[in-house]
């Protein structure tokens, strides 16, 4: 289970956050596709769910984050 709440996150140097206030929720066995246009966040919010960010990529991760039950 992937659980975000207000998720927002903003790349050192950024003047605006690359995901704002983010909230969704998937349950085992759900099937997620991201899609949108070049620059609207789909990578940086893998990148959240994978522990990338913020354990890799700097910046100002605000928000609740759950993956398999871990924060």
């Amino acid at each position: 289970m992937i659980e975000a709440k207000n998720l927002t996150y903003t790349y050192p140097g950024g003047t605006e956050p690359a995901i704002k206030n983010v909230s969704l929720t998937v349950e085992k066995g759900d099937f997620v596709i991201l899609t949108g246009p070049s620059g609207c966040g789909k990578t940086t919010l893998c990148r959240c769910f994978n522990g990338l960010i913020p354990h890799f990529y700097a910046g100002k991760l605000e928000g609740e984050l759950s993956v398999a039950r871990l924060n």
